[in-house]
């Protein structure tokens, strides 16, 4: 009998329990999403429609140090942020000079690949099926441009510093965030008001709504079928 009455009392309990924890990482999830800064096909179309550009490959724009590599590429690293936060763009990138770049590219084995420095004629940019980009080319001082570029050699260089979201007084960053952290304390970019989770569609929509300072120098965004 007192077993039937614990059971009884007890099932209650853990049911609630569950349902708690249920709602509690239900709203977390939804919470998370909304955090995210995204952008549609439609609207990254619409904002190209008026300019043209003058290549369709990114070895075929000519680059130059600061610009920032913006695409849309399903990896295995992206697939799944694809899927369940669906922004538009998924990588980005910063480009030092010199056919190098600074991105932050995820988690690794080695935390101190996650942030790195690397040769682009030999990473995935320039894949065959990289189809969907934007080149992005801020309006810096030689001063800013040169301090960003120190401060990213030095976080790329800095073992403790491993992909993830920011956190203060952390050192982790997002492909995005890693760029955007510069472009904000360089004062290239001023805005009121920052999404939570900075995103590569945040980026586009920066130089989209700043174009006095901001230039788009390249893209390629197919139509979808």
């Amino acid at each position: 009998m007192r077993k039937g009455l614990l059971l009884k009392i007890s099932l209650p309990v853990v049911a609630g329990i569950v349902l708690i924890f249920i709602v509690f990482g239900v709203n977390l999830i939804y919470k998370f999403y909304n955090d995210i800064f995204r952008l549609s096909y439609n609207q990254v179309q619409k904002s190209l429609s008026t300019k043209i550009s003058p290549c369709k490959k990114i070895i075929d724009c000519k680059l130059v140090s600061g610009d920032i590599l913006i695409r849309r590429y399903i990896t295995e690293r992206t697939w799944l942020v694809d899927k369940l936060a669906h922004p538009y763009f998924t990588h980005s990138a910063f480009y030092l000079g010199d056919d190098q770049i600074v991105e932050a590219i995820g988690t690794e084995k080695n935390p101190k690949d996650e942030i790195q420095i690397a040769t682009l004629s030999k990473s995935d940019w320039l894949y065959s099926d990289v189809k969907n980009f934007v080149i992005i080319r801020p309006k810096y001082t030689t001063e800013k441009l040169e301090t960003i570029k120190r401060n990213l050699k030095n976080i790329a260089e800095d073992p403790d510093y491993k992909f993830g979201l920011p956190q203060q007084e952390n050192k982790r960053a997002t492909c995005a965030d890693l760029i955007f952290k510069q472009l904000y304390d360089a004062n290239i970019v001023n805005v009121s008001s920052v999404p939570r989770i900075i995103t590569p569609d945040y980026l586009f929509w920066l130089s989209i709504q700043n174009q006095r300072d901001f230039e788009i120098i390249g893209y390629n965004i197919p139509i979808e079928k």
